[in-house]
């Protein structure tokens, strides 16, 4: 048996995926994915480092020879309960769902940041002088119309969040791929990569670009009828620059799933689930916040903002969260 076989029958014999190895080697998951393939082999240094991990010696690594592992060697690695794992069939399976579902959930939200353009809309034709009923009718159908939408939203959610429940665990759990699956992920991702990134300029240049409207309004000393639905126009080019990020970025989420990276290296999913039942209240005040200041003031154009100022506060309560748990 040679270095490489016997690299890649002491990582599954331990139970340990490429990142997590290479986690522990202090290395990329490339490299350990080359030690195994044959393609390269680890320098003397990683040599001892992966002998003593193992509890193997450097004579079972390096002589071919060596074929047995011996039956004494007990490492601190290996775990009692055998990790899931996922075959090419689940992967393309999975892939082909995530795809699917980042249509629906981007449409979602979309709705969710278009659900007060109809309400705006209503209420600077009012004030234009064009629709001849009262401004709290015009406000009433207004909200009639965004509670239906974000209805419609709040129902995609859901039958979309249980249409991918049954994998659920490639989010929380931790699992290995099926030999030679990593590589039909990884060409896959390869494939999307480019799109990936033009989806993410796009989607960052549309919502820059949604104040244009509203300020060539302001400068031109517009009639506020006019600058009422240039907020909505603005509302409608967010909503599909968000679109356009979301559709990316959850299929993006969707290959890091599967290759354990990123967000979703185990350590990051044991993180995640310490912070899970935090992030549901927290997001649940958020939302509580935004529709009440909304309403109350009727500020849609600017009440958004909230929603970025949120997120900015969540990014840093979970990076003290992180750094406490590494002490």
């Amino acid at each position: 048996m040679i270095l490489s076989e016997k690299l890649l029958t002491l990582r599954t014999r331990a139970g340990l995926s490429q990142e997590e190895l290479a986690e522990k080697l202090d290395v990329s998951r490339q490299s350990i994915s080359k030690w195994e393939n044959g393609s390269s082999i680890p320098g003397i240094d990683k040599i001892l480092e992966i002998a003593k991990l193992y509890g193997v010696s450097t004579d079972y690594l390096l002589k071919d020879e060596l074929e047995e592992l011996p039956d004494e060697v007990v490492a601190d690695v290996y775990r009692p309960m055998p990790v899931r794992e996922v075959s090419a069939e689940e992967a393309n399976e999975y892939l082909a769902a995530i795809h699917a579902a980042a249509q629906r959930i981007a449409l979602g939200v979309s709705l969710c940041i278009l659900s007060p353009a109809a309400m705006l809309v209503l209420v600077g034709l009012y004030q234009l002088g064009h629709i001849f009923a009262s401004e709290d009718i015009a406000g009433g159908v207004g909200c009639g119309v965004l509670l239906a939408i974000v209805a419609v939203a709040v129902v995609l959610f859901i039958t979309n969040g249980m249409r991918l429940e049954e994998y659920d665990y490639l989010e929380n759990e931790e699992f290995r791929l099926a030999y030679g699956v990593a590589g039909i992920v990884e060409k896959q991702e390869r494939a999307f990569r480019p799109a990936y990134y033009r989806g993410i300029a796009f989607g960052a240049a549309l919502c820059v670009l949604s104040c244009v409207p509203i300020v060539i309004a302001g400068a031109a000393q517009a009639p506020e009828g006019i600058c009422t639905c240039m907020c909505a126009l603005l509302l409608a080019v967010v909503a599909l620059g968000v679109n356009v990020l979301v559709r990316v970025c959850i299929r993006w989420g969707g290959y890091n799933r599967l290759l354990q990276r990123g967000d979703y290296t185990p350590a990051k999913k044991r993180e995640n689930n310490a912070l899970e039942a935090f992030a549901g209240a927290y997001w649940a005040i958020v939302a509580g916040i935004y529709l009440a200041i909304s309403f109350a003031y009727m500020n849609w154009h600017i009440s958004w903002v909230i929603w970025p100022i949120a997120s900015g506060v969540f990014a840093l309560i979970r990076a003290i969260f992180s750094a406490t748990r590494k002490q």
